[in-house]
């Protein structure tokens, strides 16, 4: 399947977001909830759920660049939870850096539902 860049472009940010909630989510569950280093203020059930979605959207990254359906829909489906999960954090994050994570997260994840509903125009020939 021939995508366009786009369409590539969506699918590595979404696997470059995917990538940083694992990354991010792992010191703070590692740590507990008493020690989360910069996840602090952020509750526990946010970053337990960065991290499911996380390890979930490497899949779905993997299966909407092969161009499988179940691989689009999963990083749509992912894309909607990841937005409305950081939607809080846009405006009562605990730090700067939280509430830039919250708005590129929010930002990323329209984008990423957006490029990969748009249905591809048939070839012309």
């Amino acid at each position: 399947m021939n995508q366009s860049t786009l369409y590539k472009t969506a699918v590595i940010l979404f696997a470059a977001l995917s990538l940083y909630g694992v990354v991010f989510s792992i010191p703070a569950l590692l740590g507990g909830p008493d020690n989360q280093g910069a996840a602090a203020g952020i509750p526990q059930i946010v970053i337990i759920l960065g991290a499911l979605t996380g390890v979930a959207g490497l899949l779905a990254a993997y299966g909407a660049w092969r161009g499988q359906k179940w691989g689009i829909w999963l990083a749509i489906i992912l894309s909607a939870v990841n937005g409305l999960s950081a939607l809080p954090g846009v405006m009562f994050a605990p730090n700067t850096f939280m509430r830039i994570s919250a708005i590129v997260g929010v930002v990323v994840s329209i984008f990423v539902i957006v490029v990969l509903l748009r249905r591809p125009k048939p070839a012309t020939s």
